[in-house]
Order: C-alpha cells, then sequence, then structure tokens
C-alpha cells in the first residue's frame, strides 16, 4: 500500500506547505499512521490524516481514530486544573496542602500548588508494589502519593514527574470541582466541544484505536525497574521500562480505562488542536483559562538541570512545557506538552495558532523530532516566524 495515496483531509489553500510536509512524511519520513490539525484564531486551516492504525492488520486511520499519545495527557490535565484556578478554586500561589491537607506529609506542606504543577514537589516516584487494579482508583493513588517522602527538599529543585504528576493534577481538579479530572473534562470540555478526547475510555466511546508500534531500532535501552530512574517510567515493575514496554501498556484496553492523567490520553489531532485554540479564546472569543491565568503559568517555574541528572530538561511552567531546545514549539509564547513516540500539542499566543500532530510509530527519543517539526517548520514559515536551528 502506498501509505501516501491514504492522506486525507482538508486545508486552507494559505496553508497548504503544511499539507505538503504532512504527505512528506509518509512518503519520504517513513510515518505509519499520523494525524495532523493546525487552528489559527480560532479557525480551523488543517484537518488531515492517513496511512495505517494497525501495522499488522492495515487498518486505515479514520478521521476518528484516535491515538495514545502518552504525555500529552499532561497538558490536557493541566488546563483541567488550570481551568479551576480561572474560576477562583484553586490559587497557583497557595500551598497544595489547603486543598488536599494529606499531602503535607513528611515536609511537603509548603509546597505551593505552582510548584508541583512545574515538577518541584520532589516525588517522582512511588513506592511498593502497584498494580493495575491499584492504578483503577486514581484517589488511592492520590492517597499513596500524599504520603511519599519527597527525594530533595521540595522546591529546591525540579524533577519530571513523569506518572506521579498525574495523581496531582486529577487530586487538585477532585478537591477543587468535586469529581475525578477524567470526568470532569468529559463533562465540562469533551463533551460539550465535540472533543475526541478520553482520560479513561468507556464503553460508550466507539472511535477506533490506534495501535502504537515501536520498531526495534527506535527502542531505548532496558532500565532496571527496581532503580531509580527505571522505577519513575515502570510503577516499580509494573511496565517494562522501555519505550516498546510502555507502548505495550499504553495500548493496553485495561489500562485504557483507567484514569491515568500522566500518561493515557486517547485523542486525535483535531480536537487536541481545537482544545488549544480554545484556551486561546476560540471561535467565540470566550476562553477557557482568563488572559491573566494564562500569561501567568507560561511563566517559567522550572528550568536546566534537573536533580540528579546532569544534562538540561524541560521548561516547565505550571503544569505546560514551555519552548526548549527539545521541543522549540513556535518559540517564545509557546506552551503545550509532547508525548513519548514524538506526539505533539501545544498553542502560540502571539499568533492566536494551536498545533497538534499525533502518530501511532514511534519516534527517536530526546530529539526535536523531524517529521513533528517538517510541518512546524512549514507553518512557521507561512507565520514569519524564525525558529531556531535543531
Amino acid at each position: 500500500m502506498n501509505l501516501t495515496d491514504t492522506i486525507e483531509g482538508w486545508v486552507d489553500p494559505a496553508f497548504a506547505p503544511c499539507l505538503e510536509a504532512f504527505r512528506a512524511n509518509f512518503s519520504e519520513g517513513g510515518e505509519l499512521g499520523a494525524a495532523c490539525a493546525i487552528y489559527v484564531d480560532g479557525r480551523l486551516v488543517l484537518d488531515a490524516w492517513g496511512g495505517v492504525a494497525e501495522r499488522d492488520t492495515g487498518q486505515r486511520w479514520r478521521r476518528d481514530t484516535v491515538v495514545p499519545f502518552f504525555s500529552v495527557t499532561k497538558g490536557v490535565a493541566a488546563i483541567c486544573v488550570l481551568a479551576q484556578v480561572s474560576r477562583g478554586l484553586l490559587d497557583l500561589d497557595r500551598p497544595v496542602a489547603d486543598y488536599w491537607p494529606e499531602f503535607a506529609a513528611h515536609g511537603k506542606g509548603k509546597v505551593t500548588v505552582r510548584e508541583a504543577l512545574g515538577h518541584r514537589a520532589g516525588i517522582p516516584v512511588i513506592e511498593g508494589a502497584v498494580t493495575i487494579g491499584d492504578l483503577a482508583d486514581p484517589r488511592a493513588m492520590s492517597h499513596r502519593l500524599a504520603q511519599e517522602r519527597p527525594l530533595f527538599e521540595p522546591g529546591s529543585s525540579h524533577i519530571y514527574h513523569a506518572l506521579t504528576i498525574g495523581w496531582i493534577t486529577t487530586e487538585l481538579v477532585r478537591r477543587a470541582a468535586g469529581h475525578q479530572l477524567g470526568r470532569w473534562f468529559r463533562d465540562e470540555l469533551a463533551d460539550p466541544l465535540d472533543l475526541n478526547i478520553q482520560i479513561g475510555r468507556t464503553e460508550a466511546d466507539r472511535s477506533p484505536i490506534a495501535v502504537v508500534d515501536v520498531p526495534p531500532d527506535r527502542d531505548t535501552p532496558a532500565l532496571d525497574p527496581l532503580d531509580f530512574p527505571g522505577s519513575v517510567m515502570s510503577l516499580n515493575g509494573l511496565i517494562v521500562p522501555t519505550m516498546g514496554g510502555l507502548a505495550a501498556a499504553m495500548n493496553d484496553p485495561a489500562i485504557q480505562r483507567i484514569e491515568l492523567a500522566g500518561a493515557n490520553g486517547l485523542g486525535d489531532a483535531r480536537s487536541l488542536a481545537r482544545l488549544y485554540a480554545e484556551v486561546l479564546g476560540g471561535s467565540s472569543g470566550e476562553r477557557l483559562l482568563s488572559s491573566a491565568c494564562l500569561a501567568d503559568v507560561c511563566r517559567v517555574v522550572s528550568q536546566g538541570c534537573q536533580w540528579s541528572i546532569d544534562a538540561p530538561g524541560p521548561a516547565w511552567g505550571a503544569g505546560f512545557m514551555l519552548p526548549w531546545h527539545v521541543q522549540p514549539m513556535l518559540g517564545p509564547g509557546s506552551f503545550g506538552h509532547d508525548g513519548a513516540g514524538g506526539s505533539l500539542a501545544f498553542a502560540h499566543a502571539p499568533s492566536g495558532t494551536a498545533f497538534a500532530y499525533v502518530r501511532n510509530r514511534a519516534g527517536r527519543p530526546s530529539v526535536a523530532d523531524p517529521l513533528v517539526y517538517r510541518v512546524v517548520e512549514a507553518l512557521a514559515g507561512h507565520l514569519g516566524i524564525s525558529l531556531p536551528a535543531h
């Protein structure tokens, strides 16, 4: 099958170079299945999809195909938390323990919501065995996390809370809004905005799911699941601590049904881009986040070398990833989140642009993905934005 021939969708003629870049990812870049969408000033200008959703069966990628997008989920979860901030139900500069008293255990009482969302709480690891049954109870997992002893003085450094951030965000939403994050998102955002995104799939969700494929040459070396950072990625051995093991977990229907707000979102590119467009004001001009809140959360909370790691890590605002050398996005004014395997969703406030790219063949880790950025660079060229070399 010539996968380029499977590409479907629509593009505003002014953004045709973005569609051509997307097509080139199949004809030249070895893409398997993917979708890309762009909104500008609340208007859809690109909605494209193509390839196959499952390598083994050759099932084609459809308009409504969803795919596990890994840590892109964190950006969606951040929007849920920050909506509570905009509504006056949470304050970024008050301690998490003001809303969640149990979180104060072992010296975490002064950790602010902003610091927790900026990966400064010092609890990237959860101790003890974890089962899928345990994961199915986010409230209990949040309680376990609250009892954790931080690895460093909270607020003094930062380290990526790859999975534990999900129990922080889900509990903050539950304490502020009275519902688990996945349900709140579905009731308040996904259903009203017709977004094909799930954090915890239900029987009512009928969209076909693409299967993430990790070619052997793109898998990551195995880590010791009982040693840091292997325990972070594996949940102490529940997940095989490689990219292939993580993909196998997120392809598992049992895990897809769980609310894992740091990692297991499913969705399509059009819905992710629409969500970020709504953050910027949407077609109605009504923001999900107030303009003051959005400006505030895009201030840097953490950047540079992480605790115990000499190499520079991502730049973080309050919940959002901000531009850094691996994910420059559209430069200053961008905010969003990437995901293992190469998916990316973000907004760029100065140009009013929202972008999403999701796919099911894993890219290479720790680099600005050349396929995703082929499209981003075409977009930047149209917008007159110069991106740094990567």
